[in-house]
C-alpha cells in the first residue's frame, strides 16, 4: 500500500464520484493530494479522507479559469513541496447538461466552445502550470480523463466527443513535446460508469442485465459485467506510480471491451443466438 509513497498529486474534478474515488485509491497509497472542485462539497470529501488518516488539501476552483489552474499549483507546491502527479479529470458531465448536446445542427457554437474550455482547456491549463514544476523536480505524471466517446461518430453527444477529441491530442502533444525532461502524459478513456448508488457504495448488481440502459451496454461491450468508479482509480494508481515509468503519449480504454472488436458485434451475437 506504498506504491505513491512520497508523490505529491493533484486532481481536479475531486469531489465527484470518480475523482473522489482515485483521489482516495492514491491516498491509500501514499500519496499526498490536493482535491480540485468547482463545488465546495470538496471540502467535505477532503474532510472524510483526513479522517480516515488520509493527507489531503480540498481546493474550490474552476478548472477553465487560468488563475485558479495557477493557483492550485502553487497550492500544491507551497504545501507539500514538490508536484509529481496531475489527474486532470474535471469535465462538464451534469445531467442537465449533457443532455443538451446532440448533433451539430442542434448545437450552438456557444454550448461547444464552453465544453471544450472546461474539458480540453483545462487539461492544457494544468498541464502548463505543472510541466515546469514537474521539470524542476526532474519528471512527473499526467493523466488526463478521456472518454470512449471520442472513439468513433454518435448520434449526439458532439460537443463532449469533439472536446474528448482534443484530450487526447493534448496529451500525446505533451507526452511529446516534454518527454526529454522526464515528463509523462497518458489518457484514460472509461466507458460507461454507473454512478454509486445512495449510500455511496457502488451498485449492489454487478450484471449488465440489471443496470438500465442495459441493451445498449450488452450490444457492445465484451465482458459481462459493470463498471465502477475502482477501475478507473486503480488504472489512474498504475500511472501515477513508477510502475508505468515506460508508458507515455497512451490512450488507455477502461472500457469492458467496448472498443475493442469489430462493429458487427452486435449483429452477430444476434444471429448466434447469445
Amino acid at each position: 500500500m506504498d506504491r505513491l509513497t512520497g508523490k505529491v498529486a493533484i486532481a481536479t474534478g475531486a469531489a465527484g464520484a470518480l475523482g473522489f474515488a482515485g483521489v482516495r485509491a492514491m491516498a491509500a497509497e501514499g500519496a499526498r493530494v490536493v482535491m480540485m472542485d468547482l463545488s465546495p462539497a470538496v471540502h467535505e470529501r477532503a474532510k472524510d479522507l483526513v479522517e480516515r488518516g488520509y493527507d489531503v488539501t480540498p481546493f474550490t476552483g474552476d478548472v477553465s479559469v487560468e488563475s485558479d489552474m495557477a493557483a492550485v499549483v502553487t497550492l500544491a507546491t507551497e504545501t507539500y513541496g514538490r508536484l509529481d502527479v496531475l489527474w486532470n479529470n474535471a469535465g462538464l458531465v451534469g445531467a442537465d447538461w449533457i443532455l443538451r448536446d446532440t448533433d451539430v445542427v442542434g448545437v450552438s457554437h456557444e454550448y461547444l466552445m464552453r465544453t471544450i474550455g472546461v474539458n480540453a482547456g483545462s487539461v492544457l491549463l494544468g498541464s502548463k502550470y505543472a510541466v515546469p514544476v514537474m521539470a524542476g523536480s526532474g519528471g512527473g505524471s499526467i493523466i488526463n480523463t478521456s472518454s470512449v466517446q471520442a472513439a468513433g461518430g454518435d448520434l449526439a453527444l458532439v460537443a463532449y466527443g469533439t472536446s474528448k477529441a482534443a484530450v487526447n491530442y493534448l496529451t500525446k502533444s505533451v507526452a511529446t513535446s516534454f518527454g526529454h525532461l522526464g515528463i509523462r502524459s497518458n489518457a484514460l478513456a472509461p466507458g460507461m460508469i454507473p454512478p454509486p448508488g445512495p449510500s455511496g457504495a457502488p451498485a449492489r448488481s454487478h450484471r449488465l442485465e440489471d443496470i438500465a440502459p442495459a441493451q445498449l451496454l450488452l450490444d457492445s461491450q465484451m465482458l459481462d459485467t459493470v463498471g465502477e468508479p475502482a477501475d478507473v482509480a486503480n488504472a489512474v494508481v498504475f500511472l501515477a506510480s513508477d510502475e508505468s515509468r515506460f508508458i507515455t503519449g497512451q490512450l488507455i480504454y477502461v472500457d469492458g471491451g467496448v472498443t475493442g472488436h469489430l462493429p458487427t458485434l452486435s449483429d452477430r451475437r444476434r444471429q448466434a443466438g447469445a
